[in-house]
């Protein structure tokens, strides 16, 4: 199950990365209609789009800690989108999407649904490799 969800992740970080990538400008433009993070959209129109394409490869890599890593941060950023899009489905009425490739042509509630899934596998996955030991609060 593990190595699912790596290559999952590896595949939809490169899949929405690059289509964000060749697409840049309009994806900076969509983001700067974005009210949580409108000012801030020429830095994520080309930082997340990098990151994802940056943490795919990284899953790829055949090194155990390099993909546990990578694991551990796409988890992290896939917390993030989630919980961008519950904000967005609970306070802005005009909810333009520009994610990347097909996953733009989900409804906000799918999308919210497709993310959700995303991070309990990616959890699931870190339990069972043990990266979250290092998460954990000692009982002492």
């Amino acid at each position: 199950m593990i190595p699912t969800v790596i290559y999952g992740y590896a595949f939809l970080y490169m899949y929405t990365g690059y289509d964000k990538l060749i697409n840049v400008e309009r994806f900076i433009q969509g983001n700067a209609k974005i009210p949580f993070i409108g000012q801030f959209a020429e830095i994520t129109g080309w930082g997340i789009p990098i990151l994802e394409v940056i943490l795919a490869l990284l899953l790829i890599i055949p090194f155990k800690k390099t993909q546990q890593w990578a694991l551990l941060v796409s988890t992290i950023l896939m917390g993030f989108f989630t919980v961008y899009v519950a904000l967005i489905l609970a306070f802005v009425e005009s909810k333009p999407c520009n994610c990347g490739g097909v996953i733009e042509s989900m409804g906000w509630e799918a999308h919210l649904i497709f993310n959700i899934l995303w991070l309990a596998a990616g959890i699931y996955a870190l339990r069972k490799s043990n990266k979250l030991q290092i998460l954990k609060i000692n009982k002492s």
